[in-house]
């Protein structure tokens, strides 16, 4: 549990690198085994990593096992070994079934050689790129959290923050039990990858879970998704140095990583969301067989295994960025089977591949239309949030919401579709997302009809949500639009592929130092929500101090009744205090409705005691601000608890900051009552 000002930004090096460690390691080993290459397997293997500590832990809690780092260990040794023994297996089978096809079966660039450059040229880009871009994420996290302890003081944040403390405490982050903490001991199915993954890292470093989701949020957002980006734009554009241009590209959006960073409620979306890219490299491994892309991949047997491996891992992580990479996928599919019908006559299976997937996407499109979800298409208030004029200009500036607009950002992702369009034509899929996604924007924030929903469901009909995921298709334009002029420069300059380097480095460089904007705005935003003023919230440092303070006083045992909108649920957080309603979505039985209406009356009215006992309620806690849409709620739903304080059946404890705590001491079916 968390003890208020006790960690520094630098106490959570240590549980970075951890989580670092965690999130490529257990899945690196097993996609060099099946053949990928390197920079691919370091970019996917987030994604298995997160399948194969879920499911090891699953596996401990389904044998009564606690998870310690022995059970990782033995988890992931077990899947190096499936791994080796398939690998064994694959090339004993190709000796003596297709002993031709032992060599190298890449799928070769066609930026060609001048541009690819020796082996080490991408590498090195991808590894400056992605230090980069860490540098810039890192700035930013640090400058608007002064301390690894603060969280978003956002809806949800309880939850994330709560989930991952019960699966520390319980040695336990198995799938089946991974949602105990606030619904009870059967799993809703809630996509727990970023919670267990935390869970480890403060288990093994003995770190509080705060301090631990703020490793894991700085790692993927810092390292995992411009590392992803960079291999995706590899593999798009072709080239030595584009890896480095989108890494660099990928944090120069507020919509992603940053708004997600601050939207506690959407931590999960933003572990999925940087998870995505590097998957989404193993599907244009595949996409690769119908047309080549600009940059070279792996052979296409080897990507279709590595992507069947990784997606459970991403769907743990998010159920939306798989149906986010759907959407990708089905573009570059669709583009790369066009391109195929352009080839020479003579071509093997010329046009049926565009034939038969095209009609797989209007199958598709006219299946979601007809089975959407009722409550994901229901989500968010209707209507217009905002008037055409302020879409439009969100749309150009890249800034969702009250966002600073980035003009210059802009102008520079409409070069680049221009460039998209004369010089990376087989990278034209990333124009057909961004399309899908820029018009699902509008849609949700100017239009958001019935209609406009057959679109936007999949995302919630959130703004923030659409603007997040378009951020990959944005920062690959972006790329395209440095690239392109880099590129024109270095074809007739030899070594190409360095001359293209320097350029765009200059490139790279001009746009991000000098105006500085892009950091400045993205703390600008950020910030915020870790310093709300009092009516944004839920618990700050004075406060979190006096709820650690309380805590220690309770027995081991207590049961603790608080409003959940006023911030006492932190209790948990800060003292592994059991909570009467653990978050504001947890006021949802006809008993605890109850106890938050007339827990006051607990002394008078035997059905109150009743609820109350079978609950274990021993305390309760009054006191606080309640956050900003939460006072009608409060007053609705928790009148009971604040009226304790004038109760003859609760005893006043102790008192610190806002906060007065209460002890039971009579019940109306007790002796006496």
């Amino acid at each position: 549990m968390l003890t208020p000002g006790t960690h520094a930004w630098a106490d959570a090096m240590l549980p970075a690198l951890v989580a670092l460690a965690l999130l490529l390691l257990p899945g690196f080993v097993p996609l060099v085994l099946i053949g990928l290459r390197p920079t691919v397997a370091a970019a996917a293997s987030p994604a298995l990593s997160t399948g194969i500590v879920v499911a090891a832990g699953s596996v401990a809690a389904a044998l009564d096992r606690p998870w310690t780092a022995t059970m990782l260990l033995l988890g992931t040794g077990l899947a190096w070994l499936v791994a080796a023994a398939a690998w064994f297996g694959l090339r004993a089978a190709r000796a003596r079934w297709w002993p031709g096809t032992q060599g190298d079966r890449s799928l070769s660039s066609t930026a060609g050689p001048e541009r690819e450059g020796p082996a080490w040229a991408s590498a090195t880009a991808l590894l400056l790129g992605t230090l980069a871009a860490a540098s810039i994420v890192a700035f930013v996290l640090t400058r608007s959290a002064d301390s690894p302890e603060e969280f978003p003081q956002h809806p949800d944040t309880i939850f994330h923050l709560g989930v991952t403390q019960w699966m520390a405490e319980n040695r336990d982050i198995s799938y089946q039990h991974g949602t105990t903490f606030a619904r009870g001991p059967v799993t809703s199915g809630y996509p727990i990858g970023l919670h267990s993954m935390a869970a480890s890292v403060a288990l093994f470093t003995d770190v509080p879970a705060v301090v631990a989701v703020s490793a894991i949020v700085l790692v993927t957002a810092g390292v995992i998704w411009p590392l992803g980006v960079g291999v995706v734009a590899r593999i798009a554009f072709g080239g030595a140095v584009v890896a480095g241009v989108g890494a660099v590209t990928s944090v120069l959006f507020v919509a992603f990583p940053f708004m997600l960073m601050g939207f506690g409620v959407l931590w999960a979306n933003l572990y999925g969301q940087a998870l995505l890219p590097g998957v989404l490299a193993l599907g244009l491994t595949v996409t690769a067989g119908l047309a080549p892309n600009l940059g070279s991949t792996d052979p296409v047997g080897r990507g279709f295994l590595a992507a069947a491996i990784c997606l459970p891992g991403l769907a743990l992580a998010h159920p939306q960025a798989v149906i986010t990479g759907i959407l990708f996928l089905a573009a570059a599919a669709l583009v790369a089977a066009a391109r195929r019908a352009r080839a020479p006559v003579g071509t093997p299976w010329r046009r049926l591949p565009v034939t038969v997937i095209s009609s797989a996407l209007v199958v598709g499109v006219v299946a979601s239309l007809i089975i959407t979800p009722g409550s994901m298409k229901a989500t968010g208030a209707p209507g217009p949030e905002m008037s055409v004029h302020d879409a439009l200009q969100d749309v150009a500036g890249f800034a969702p919401r009250v966002a600073t607009p980035a003009y210059l950002l802009g102008v520079t992702v409409l070069v680049g579709c221009l460039a998209i369009v004369l010089w990376f034509r087989s990278a034209l899929w990333v124009l057909l997302g961004l399309t899908v996604l820029v018009t699902a924007y509008y849609l949700n924030t100017a239009v958001d009809t019935p209609t406009a929903r057959l679109l936007t469901w999949p995302w919630y009909n959130n703004a923030i949500r659409i603007a997040a995921v378009g951020v990959l298709p944005a920062a690959l334009t972006a790329t395209a639009a440095i690239l392109g002029p880099a590129r024109l420069v270095g074809r007739h300059r030899s070594p190409g592929w360095a001359w293209e380097g320097a350029v765009a480095a200059a490139v790279v460089a001009a746009l991000v130092i000098p105006p500085s904007a892009w950091v400045r705005r993205d703390v600008k935003w950020l910030r915020p929500y870790f310093h709300p003023g009092v009516a944004r919230s839920w618990a700050n440092p004075e406060e979190l101090a006096a709820l650690h303070e309380l805590a220690a006083q309770l027995p081991d045992d207590a049961v603790v009744a608080a409003d959940p909108w006023k911030g006492g649920t932190y209790m948990y957080v800060v003292g592994g205090t059991t909570m009467l309603w653990p978050t504001e979505k947890a006021n949802t039985t006809p008993s605890l409705r109850l106890l938050g209406l007339r827990l006051d009356r607990v002394g008078d009215e035997p059905a109150v005691c009743q609820a109350a006992l079978d609950q274990g309620v021993t305390h309760a806690l009054t006191g606080g601000v309640p956050f900003l849409w939460g006072g009608s709620r409060s007053r609705r739903q928790y009148v009971g608890v604040a009226r304790v304080s004038n109760s003859p059946a609760w005893r006043e404890l102790s008192a610190a900051g806002p906060y007065r705590l209460f002890e039971m001491v009579d019940c109306a079916d007790r002796p006496g009552g």
